[in-house]
């Protein structure tokens, strides 16, 4: 278990993240975006909202939020986040890597639910190599009740530890999934549940 008074960063996949007090880049602004924001900010991270959609809409977020939260652009986002997380919709996504830029080293944390691709290739997996970054962590694909575990998967196991690690503490239990293959099933649990 990290001590919650750490602040040591660690570099040793070559990638700086904060036990603790994180800043955190949401690249997503609707409600669900805003939900993961409170989840976070609660437990001491500073938060940042981006929008593909706008500066208005990352306001709106920001605004909902309150406290310390601000708008942002997923460009800045990236200079300055120790972290990123997916949280919009899955057409939006070419649009949002393209704003993003190059972001190898950094933890993703992919929040998308995306639909069925048919080749049996989760949305992780996919934006994993989009991205070409091996730091992809699944989590936060549903977050409405806070008695159901954050289901997670990726094939960092640093990257997995320090995401479990924050909801950990931000007072939310894990289920770990295994491997990033195994986010499909997380993502087809999503679209399952709520199938209309």
């Amino acid at each position: 278990m990290i001590r919650k008074s750490s602040l040591r960063l660690s570099a040793s996949n070559g990638y700086n993240v904060l036990t603790m007090a994180m800043t955190i880049g949401i690249i997503g602004a609707d409600d669900r975006a805003v939900a993961i924001g409170r989840m976070l900010q609660q437990c001491g991270h500073k938060v940042s909202f981006s929008s593909p959609h706008g500066m208005e809409a990352a306001e709106k977020a920001a605004q909902a939020l309150g406290g310390d939260a601000a708008a942002s652009t997923t460009y800045d986002q990236a200079a300055t986040s120790e972290a990123l997380v997916m949280a919009i919709h899955w057409e939006d996504l070419d649009g949002a890597l393209r704003a993003l830029g190059d972001y190898k080293d950094g933890i993703v944390i992919d929040a998308t639910r995306p639909p069925d691709l048919g080749d049996g290739t989760s949305g992780a997996e996919m934006l994993a190599k989009k991205l070409d970054n091996r730091h992809v962590v699944k989590a936060f694909v549903d977050v409405s009740d806070p008695n159901e575990p954050i289901r997670v998967a990726s094939d960092d196991p640093e990257a997995r530890m320090h995401v479990e690690e924050m909801i950990r503490v931000c007072g939310g239990t894990v289920e770990d999934a295994g491997p990033l293959a195994k986010a499909i099933e997380i993502e087809r649990h999503y679209s399952k549940q709520h199938a209309v």
